[in-house]
């Protein structure tokens, strides 16, 4: 959610640059779609992390190779988008494996808890 997040807010600054904002946007919407690819009924995505990101990230060559035929090269936003979504996502589950992860997510989902009073 940190992913959509940041790519949409930098889409909200970069409105008045249609051909940027519409860039993050749909690179965005990428970050979304590995929860649904693994959903999909096929064998080969369940617990297959390296074919989900492979089914995601080609929507990622689909948008460079739409930037290399409608203008003849890559959108800036396409580059940084692109590769902030790739680095992040990559590095989801080696930071979410760490004991300082584990202990900040107990802690919010303590305070959650207390909040809801549950």
């Amino acid at each position: 959610m940190i992913i959509f997040a940041a790519l949409v807010y930098f889409a909200f600054r970069k409105r008045f640059d249609p051909a940027a904002h519409k860039r993050l946007i749909f690179i965005a919407t990428i970050s979304l779609m590995e929860a649904a690819i693994n959903r999909w009924p096929f064998p080969i995505f369940h617990r297959s992390p390296l074919m989900i990101d492979v089914v995601a990230y080609s929507f990622l060559v689909l948008l460079v190779a739409y930037d290399l035929w409608s203008t003849g090269r890559v959108h800036r936003a396409t580059i940084w988008g692109g590769l902030f979504l790739v680095v992040m996502q990559e590095l989801e589950l080696p930071i979410g494996s760490t004991a300082v992860w584990q202990s900040f997510a107990t802690w919010v989902l303590e305070r959650v808890k207390s909040f809801h009073g549950s």
